[in-house]
């Protein structure tokens, strides 16, 4: 989300559209980067909830809420600025 945002926003300033692969390179390492930030934490996450002895149901939401809302608001947020970035706007005649 960070690397594909400030890459794109300078693209844009600039009038500069990339090939698909400048677009989408910074994609692939913010994903990389936040799914190596979240297997770090993974297994801490998981033994906090056995050690605070959560249900299965809590446990499920807690996980679901720290490692998969996170990992897919970059995807998106890099998704998102990767196409900003390759937009073109076809002329109206």
């Amino acid at each position: 989300m960070i690397i594909s945002r400030l890459l794109a926003r300078k693209r844009v300033a600039a009038g500069i559209r990339p090939s698909f692969r400048q677009a989408w390179l910074p994609v692939l390492a913010d994903t990389a980067v936040i799914g190596l930030v979240l297997a770090w934490i993974f297994l801490p996450v998981v033994s906090m909830t056995i050690v605070m002895e959560l249900s299965l149901f809590w446990r499920m939401l807690v996980l679901f809420v720290v490692i998969y809302v996170p990992l897919q608001v970059v995807v998106i947020i890099s998704t998102v600025w990767a196409v900003r970035s390759r937009w073109e706007e076809k002329d109206e005649k």
